[in-house]
This record gives C-alpha cells, structure tokens and sequence, in this order.
C-alpha cells in the first residue's frame, strides 16, 4: 500500500523527515515484525527520520530514529514502527487568530464539526491541503492547555490562522 493513513498519496523515502500524524501514535518495536517486542512509543508529532524500509502486503514498516516533541535527546528513540499513520514533512506551528475556529472531520466546510477552538490557540499542522476556497491543515491541538498526552486532531482552515 502506498498511501499514508492521512489520505494525502505519500510514501516514505529512506533518509527524509516524516511526521506521525495519528493521535493514537506508533510503537516502536524491536523488529519490522508488527508482533515483536514494544521498545516505546512516539507520539503525534514526532519527527522520524526513515533510514529502511519493509513492504508485506499492505504493510509499510521503516526502521527510524526519532525525537519526541519536546524531548531533544533525551526523547530519541530508534527502531522499527508502522509508517502508514506518518506523512511527510515537518511539522510547523500555527496559532488561531479568529474568534472561534471550527476544527472539522475531514478538509471540506461541509464535514462535520468535532471541535472549535478559541482565539490564540496553539496548533501543530502535518498536512495541508487546497480544498474548495480554503486551505485546509491538519492539526493537532491539546484538549488542555500544555497538555500533549489529551491531544486532538481535524482540519481547519488556515485562513483563520497565522504561522507562529
């Protein structure tokens, strides 16, 4: 299979920047074998660098090295994960500047609404698409303030935000 969880066709390269771009996360396991044993976990956001790649199937394991969001060194972690829930590219970070922004389901103004944020909120955007007369992010979003372990996603549209 060679399009990602996220919808957006990619593949990952060995040797470029990719994201994890689920909120559920990925293990990071011993070997490509999606059974073996669970060395840790890197969540939305984290950066991967893809150094091997194993096709089974529909499957698409990569060995990586990576950093957690936050973390420097001390949230490096490498070894094998599942790279459908990854896409490409660095994350970059936005902030909300309309009063109240619609967080939806999928990049279309006619998706159903899951959230709306408030003025300033800080988001983390993975994927962006043109969709219709909007720009449309992928973003991540805390459910509390600073805090990364309840995190969020949808789309919004990211005329209603500025780069932070």
């Amino acid at each position: 299979m060679d399009k990602c969880e996220c919808g957006c066709g990619c593949a990952p390269a060995a040797g470029e920047t990719w994201v994890v771009a689920s909120t559920s996360g990925v293990s990071v396991r011993k070997t490509a074998d999606p059974g073996s044993g669970v060395l840790g976990a890197l969540g939305l956001g984290s950066e991967i660098t893809v150094t091997q790649q194993v096709r089974s199937g529909e499957d698409f394991r990569g060995y990586v090295s990576a950093s957690k969001p936050g973390e420097g060194t001390w949230g490096k972690t490498e070894g094998w994960v599942n790279l459908l829930p990854c896409c490409k590219g660095t994350p970059s970070k936005w902030v909300v500047t309309a009063s109240s922004l619609n967080v939806r389901r999928e990049p279309d103004a006619n998706s159903a609404r899951i959230n709306s944020l408030p003025t300033n909120t800080k988001v983390t955007v993975t994927t962006i698409k043109k969709g219709g007369d909007y720009t449309w992010g992928f973003v991540a979003y805390a459910k509390k303030p600073n805090n990364e372990y309840h995190m969020r996603d949808g789309w919004v549209a990211l005329e209603h935000c500025k780069k932070a």
